[in-house]
């Protein structure tokens, strides 16, 4: 295992292969991170320093050190402990100051967001340097959708949202010859046993490509319906989402969406007004993404094993909808593969694989509760 170790210029510093452990965590619609353990020597005190970044040979995505801590034992072994995020976070650097209104697909919509807040914002001290957005995307063929995004929001936050309803995956692919930081978006394949195009991609222990497994299946966090409410106005807008439920089966939240006006000024500073149907749309998609908050969660935890018959990033990847099954707890499902925890250890590669959706972050639910 090499990492090579660049500033934010992307000129290389060095290479580290002495290296004790790394935890390096790829995630789907999110940023990933990681932490690195390595012997206490003057090159990697000098190399692994604050807002360095670190590649792992062979790899487009980034890492940012945010985090350095050294330590020594009782017996004098001292070491170096670092971590930080995929640079993808780096989006989190900004809000959505103007407000985006938009009908369009997604994948046009994820573009935009990071276009108007850190490509090419309106105040060029915005702009961060050397990201640009990925000319090579193809199509996800992603639907379009009436948006308008929370006013002031963060501009990550609000990436990861419309990226989860949408099912798609994000991240910041870094071209080292160039230095220049690629934002994409893309869509996982479907590997599930029950379509025909791709070859298929099964997790089960019959075929001891499974070491370990956790299964969780929660309706803590579950919403069924959502109204949402519009601008202050008399009478007030409200729309309903989801309503199909009823009885025990029905769970009701109410979205505050004031921040979604009839008005608006779009992209070209002009005033549009909305009309009736496209207004209730506008608070209809509000309602459903926000309902994707609050949706039943399913995770699969597995650790994989790594010589067996399916091979990593070829047979499969971050973002792919696989088959998992477990015959003796009665499991058979077609879920994502969301984060990916690939660890190194004294010359031994590990993966651990999430199925599904992991179970929402206290600082999600404490976002939920304030609304």
């Amino acid at each position: 295992m090499e990492l090579y170790i660049y500033d934010r210029d992307m000129i290389l510093h060095g290479v580290i292969d002495e290296i004790n452990s790394l935890i390096w965590t790829r995630r789907y619609w999110s940023a990933g991170e990681f932490k690195l353990l390595v012997p206490f020597t003057s090159k990697h005190v000098s190399l692994l320093v604050k807002n360095n970044l670190i590649m792992k040979r062979g790899d487009t995505e980034a890492a940012e050190i945010r985090y350095v801590h050294i330590s020594k034992n009782s017996q004098g072994l001292e070491e170096i402990e670092v971590q930080g995020k995929f640079i993808t976070q780096w989006i989190g650097k900004r809000i959505i100051r103007d407000q985006i209104a938009a009908t369009s697909g997604t994948q046009d919509i994820l573009y935009r967001i990071v276009r108007e807040t850190v490509v090419s914002p309106k105040v060029a001290a915005r702009a961060i340097p050397n990201v640009l957005i990925d000319p090579t995307d193809e199509d996800t063929g992603s639907g379009k959708i009436d948006y308008t995004s929370e006013a002031f929001i963060n501009a990550l936050l609000a990436v990861e949202t419309a990226a989860k309803a949408a099912k798609l995956g994000f991240r910041l692919r870094t071209d080292v010859k160039t230095g220049k930081h690629y934002f994409s978006v893309y869509k996982g394949r479907d590997l599930t046993a029950d379509q025909t195009e791709n070859p298929p991609c099964i997790f089960s222990q019959e075929f001891d490509n499974i070491t370990e497994q956790e299964y969780t299946n929660s309706i803590e966090n579950l919403k069924s319906t959502a109204y949402v409410g519009g601008e202050e106005a008399e009478p007030r807008v409200v729309a309903e989402v989801g309503g199909g439920a009823a009885g025990l089966d029905r769970e009701e939240v109410f979205v505050n969406a004031t921040d979604i006006t009839k008005k608006y000024t779009n992209e070209n500073d002009e005033e549009i007004t909305r009309t009736d149907e496209e207004y209730l749309a506008c608070l209809e998609e509000r309602g459903a993404s926000e309902l994707e908050q609050y949706a039943e969660t399913l995770s699969f935890s597995s650790t994989i094993n790594t010589h067996a018959n399916l091979k990593y990033r070829e047979d499969y990847d971050l973002g792919d909808r696989v088959t998992c099954v477990n015959k003796r707890w009665g499991i058979k499902i077609n879920v994502r593969i969301t984060e990916v925890a690939e660890t190194y250890q004294q010359n031994m590669e590990e993966i651990d694989i999430t199925f599904g959706e992991s179970l929402p972050a206290l600082i999600t639910q404490i976002r939920q509760i304030t609304k």
